[in-house]
């Protein structure tokens, strides 16, 4: 499951340099900060910092796509065949190769791994969000914010009048 991920955020990542239009740009942004957070929830005990994770990026996305489509609203969107055969074609074999790999995992490992993570529960009232192992990643969220309140305050100033000029 985590070599499928993985592999879907590499893919995403190349097809964002492939994009041209800016609504897609911002859906491949949105698909990597998904694939992001369950990477992330799956490397962690607790599911809540993805998913405020992942809120927060997508509340930064709807400013951000709101900007885009008042700016980029008569672009026509063209999709290249070209991309959607390389897509189809990866996610296939990364599909074929991860259930390959499934398959060779014995059962016992299976359980004992199931088991480790019983015996790990108690972790969970010791991890808080602000601690080491997430406290990168919370830095990386109020940065990421940070960033992105400067960038729309500067990009909507009302002085100049509204983002998109009426012909």
């Amino acid at each position: 499951m985590k070599l499928t991920i993985i592999t879907m955020f590499l893919m995403s990542s190349t097809l964002f340099l492939m994009t041209k239009h800016p609504l897609s740009s911002g859906f491949m942004l949105l698909i990597q900060t998904a694939l992001s957070s369950m990477i992330n929830s799956m490397n962690s005990y607790s599911y809540w910092f993805s998913y405020i994770m992942f809120i927060i990026f997508i509340g930064g996305m709807m400013v951000l796509f709101i900007y885009i489509a008042s700016i980029a609203s008569n672009e026509k969107f063209k999709f290249s065949m070209k991309i959607l055969v390389t897509l189809t074609t990866l996610t296939i074999i990364t599909m074929m190769i991860d259930k390959n790999l499934i398959m060779n995992i014995n059962n016992e490992s299976l359980l004992y791994m199931k088991n480790m993570k019983m015996n790990n529960m108690e972790m969970l009232s010791i991890m808080k969000m602000f601690n080491f192992p997430t406290m990168m990643l919370s830095m990386l969220s109020i940065i990421y914010l940070l960033f992105t309140l400067i960038s729309i305050v500067k990009i909507t100033n009302i002085e100049k009048g509204p983002l998109r000029m009426k012909n």
